[in-house]
C-alpha cells in the first residue's frame, strides 16, 4: 500500500539528501533540515579514533545555529512570513519553518543559516544562561525528574541517562572550540536530510534547491559513527528515592530490556509492546476505572516502552498516595502477558487511523520521514508493518519480555521523610 504519497527522492552532487512530499490542493508547505546527531553523540567513532564530546553539544549548537552574518534567523524568517522552530532529540537535529506563501527564499534561508556557522564568544555566552535556565526549570518539574532519574537507574553507560541537554556543568563549561569541531564533523551538507512536505510543484521546488547548492561542496569525508560502550543487562541501580515540594508522590516502575538484534524487530516489537501497554493502563481495562475510582493514582498515570537495537525499556508511572500499592499493582500485571482479541481488534484499527490522520500533519510526516532515512528503514513499509501485524505475532513479542531487570524511583514530598 503506498497510501496515496507523492514522494521524490534526490541525493544532490555534494551529498545532500532530498526528500520531497507533493500535497495538491494545500497552501501550506514545511520544511525540515536535520543532521543524524544528537543527545547520544557524546562518544563519536572518527575514521578509527574516539572523538568524546561534552554532554549536550547537540542541543547547545541548536540553539546557536540561529544566527547568520550577525542577524537573528528567526526574525528574518519572520519576515518572509515563516514562522521557524528547531528540535534536539537523543538521535538527531533538525531546523524547520512553515508558510503559507512561496518557499523559494525561506528555503534558500533554511539551507544558508544550517550549512553555516555564525557564532561569536558572545552568543556562547548569552546562550548558557538560556539553556542552565531551561535545565532549572526540568529539574523543578517532579515528572521530568522521575523520568530522568529512572533512565540513570536503568542504564550504567548508555547515554539515555544523561538528558539531552547536558550536564549543568558542561553547559557552563561550552566553548567555541567545543561546538566548532562538533559542527564540522556532523553538519556538512553530506551528512544532512532536507524534507519538504508542500503544495507546491515539487518539481521545480527541487530545481530550486539544486540552485541553492550548486556551489556549496562537501568538505568532510570522514567515516562518523555513535559509539556505545557495553551496557550491563541489570540494572545500574534498583531504587532511588527524592523529595521534592510536592503533596502527593510520583513513582515509576522501570523494567530494561535486552535491545533487539534487528530493525524489523525493534519496530514491531515497539508497536506489539505498546500496544500490549494501552490494553492495561487504559479505559479499554475495566479495572483501570477502579483503580482510578480506588484512588491507586490520580490523573497522572501512563505506561510507555521504547524498543530500538541499541536500548529497550519498559515504564509504567504514576502520581499516587501510596506508591508502594502501585508497585505491586505494576507487578501483577505484568504477570498476565495477554491481550483480548476484541482489544487488538480496537487499538489496531485505532493505530492505522492514526497513521492515516498523520499523512496529513506536515509536521509529523515531515519527521518520520526524516528519522526513517537516518535509521535506514523505509518509512512506508513501517505503515504497512502495522497494517499487517496479528495478534498472534503481537502476543509472541509479549510473551518473550522478561521483566526480572526492575528499579523503582520514587519522588516524596519533602516532608515524607
Amino acid at each position: 500500500m503506498n497510501y496515496n504519497l507523492n514522494i521524490k527522492k534526490e541525493t544532490l552532487p555534494n551529498g545532500l539528501q532530498v526528500i520531497l512530499v507533493h500535497k495538491p490542493d494545500y497552501q501550506r508547505s514545511l520544511f525540515l533540515l536535520g543532521a543524524k546527531v544528537g543527545g547520544f553523540d557524546i562518544d563519536q567513532n572518527v575514521d578509527g579514533s574516539i572523538v568524546h564530546h561534552k554532554s549536550g553539544l547537540a542541543h547547545y549548537l541548536e540553539h546557536q545555529m540561529f544566527y547568520l552574518d550577525g542577524e537573528d534567523v528567526s526574525e528574518l524568517f519572520a519576515n518572509l512570513q515563516c514562522s521557524t522552530n528547531a528540535y534536539t532529540s537523543y538521535t538527531e537535529t533538525a531546523f524547520y519553518f512553515s508558510t503559507t506563501v512561496d518557499v523559494k527564499k525561506p528555503l534558500k534561508l533554511l539551507l544558508e543559516f544550517v550549512e553555516n556557522l555564525d557564532v561569536t564568544e558572545d552568543t556562547i555566552e548569552k546562550e548558557k544562561g538560556i539553556i542552565l535556565s531551561e535545565y532549572d526549570m526540568y529539574q523543578q518539574s517532579p515528572e521530568q525528574r522521575l523520568f530522568k532519574e529512572t533512565l540513570v537507574s536503568l542504564y550504567k553507560y548508555h547515554p539515555m541517562k544523561v538528558d539531552v541537554l547536558g550536564s549543568k556543568e558542561d553547559i557552563q563549561n561550552m566553548n567555541m572550540e567545543d561546538l566548532k569541531q562538533f559542527y564540522e564533523l556532523n553538519y556538512d551538507s553530506s551528512k544532512l536530510c532536507l524534507v519538504g512536505v508542500t503544495g507546491k510543484d515539487t518539481d521545480d521546488v527541487m530545481n530550486w534547491i539544486k540552485e541553492c547548492q550548486k556551489d556549496v561542496v562537501s568538505k568532510c569525508d570522514k567515516n562518523i559513527s555513535r559509539v556505545f560502550k557495553t551496557e550491563p543487562v541489570e540494572v545500574n541501580r534498583q531504587e532511588y528515592v527524592d523529595t521534592m515540594d510536592i503533596h502527593q508522590p510520583f513513582v515509576c516502575v522501570g523494567f530494561k530490556m535486552l535491545p533487539c538484534t534487528n530493525k524489523i524487530e525493534a519496530f514491531e516489537k515497539d508497536f506489539a509492546v505498546n500496544v500490549w501497554l494501552d490494553s492495561i493502563m487504559g479505559p479499554l481495562n475495566p479495572q483501570f476505572q477502579e483503580w482510578l475510582d480506588q484512588r491507586v493514582f490520580t490523573q497522572f498515570v501512563g505506561a510507555e516502552a521504547d524498543f530500538t537495537i541499541d536500548h529497550s525499556y519498559v515504564l509504567f508511572y504514576a502520581q499516587t498516595s501510596n506508591p508502594d500499592e502501585f508497585i505491586e499493582l505494576i507487578k501483577k500485571q505484568v504477570t498476565n502477558l495477554e491481550i483480548s482479541k476484541d482489544d487488538y481488534q480496537s487499538l489496531h484499527a485505532q493505530a492505522i487511523a492514526n497513521n492515516l490522520r498523520g499523512l496529513d500533519h506536515f509536521d509529523g510526516l515531515a519527521n518520520d520521514l526524516l528519522r526513517s532515512y537516518f535509521e535506514e528503514y523505509d518509512y512506508l513499509d513501517s505503515l504497512n508493518c502495522i497494517q499487517t501485524m496479528t495478534l498472534e505475532k503481537v502476543l509472541e513479542y509479549i510473551k518473550s519480555l522478561d521483566f526480572s531487570n526492575i528499579c523503582v524511583t520514587k519522588i516524596l514530598p519533602n516532608d515524607s521523610i
